[in-house]
């Protein structure tokens, strides 16, 4: 077990050294799964599991390089032991692990067995989005709840901090009104860096990230929660009208038009994190062009008659364009579902 947790350690001083040859593994890992797709049997399955992992890696090593740019820049640092984190945490998870499951799921125990496995899934991310935006500080949610690092940013980020630190490191050791604990890593205030004495209020510091919830606008909390359910809302459509029935893509498309209806309109109160957020949900309503029934009346054979066109008559696109159209059909049934957005 020593041994273990030696690697443990010397994985992740390691990861937080070389961030940037960590991204060219993991991107290397999510290729092999498109590789797979298609050509040795079972390879849905196998494809899906190593994208996932590729998925979790990324999660992991994303983790372990945001808590050593923290330390590195002498942070404030805050334990991430919460409830809330945690269930951030489990629910990112789920999210990279949820289309492994249902494609498990089906494998095992048949159609039935995939629709309770799905069903449950989205009960447990529902219950959990509505519990985080009760009780943590976010104002929406996220898809998934942690969003990955932006590694080409930190890259620039780091790379500019080491051009000033020589010139910098001199006079803010001379001139800092801080110091740092060695064992907790904790920022105090020395004596000489406090206001002036009729400044003072004397009240205990709190941080930012601790700070109390501010109250979300009613109208802007309704079409969240309008938001959270809709997976479930759909679910119980397509158990009613069936799953290429036209009325249950229609139940899932107003939810999600009306909810972002709601957020435009009350524009003014949002943060700019919901802005954020909000506009991804826009693009991400372009998916239900290939969603069924749609997909199957109007937009599959459009696209099977541009891929083509072009895997026919261009001759370096024929390598890309042949195998997308093979696969397409595959792909479709797997990732397009309306219960994940």
């Amino acid at each position: 077990m020593d041994q273990l947790k030696g690697l443990v350690k010397a994985y992740e001083a390691w990861v937080a050294k070389n961030p940037d040859v960590v991204g060219d593994f993991e991107t290397t890992a999510k290729w092999v799964s498109y590789f797979v797709a298609g050509r040795i049997s079972n390879s849905n399955v196998l494809s899906e599991l190593v994208y996932t992992l590729s998925n979790i890696l990324v999660f992991y090593n994303d983790r372990i390089i945001d808590r050593a740019r923290a330390v590195n820049h002498n942070a404030v640092i805050r334990l991430q032991t919460g409830l809330c984190y945690r269930l951030k945490v489990t629910l990112t998870t789920l999210e990279y692990c949820e289309v492994f499951i249902e494609i498990s799921a089906r494998r095992l125990f048949g159609q039935k067995g995939k629709w309770l496995v799905i069903a449950l899934i989205q009960l447990a991310k529902a219950a959990g989005r509505l519990f985080l935006l009760k009780h943590s500080t976010l104002d929406i949610i996220t898809s998934p709840p942690i969003t990955a690092l932006n590694r080409r940013a930190l890259s620039k980020q780091r790379q500019a901090a080491s051009a000033t630190a020589a010139t910098d490191s001199l006079s803010q050791s001379e001139h800092s009104i801080t110091f740092q604990l060695k064992r907790s890593g904790r920022i105090i205030r020395k004596v000489e860096g406090a206001p002036p004495i009729q400044y003072r209020d004397f009240k205990l510091h709190v941080d930012n990230a601790d700070a109390a919830k501010t109250q979300m606008p009613r109208e802007l909390l309704q079409a969240e929660y309008l938001y959270i359910a809709k997976p479930l809302v759909h679910l119980a459509a397509m158990g009613l009208f069936g799953q290429r029935s036209w009325k249950q893509y229609m139940v899932a498309l107003s939810i999600d038009l009306y909810s972002v209806h709601v957020y435009r309109q009350h524009r003014h109160l949002m943060s700019k994190q919901q802005k954020l957020e909000l506009s991804r949900r826009c693009v991400n309503l372009l998916y239900f062009l290939v969603r069924s029934p749609f997909y199957d009346n109007y937009s599959k054979s459009r696209i099977e008659r541009v891929l083509g066109f072009v895997a026919q008559h261009v001759p370096i696109a024929k390598v890309v364009a042949g195998p997308i159209k093979d696969y397409i059909p595959q792909w479709q049934n797997t990732y397009f579902y309306l219960w994940s957005t």
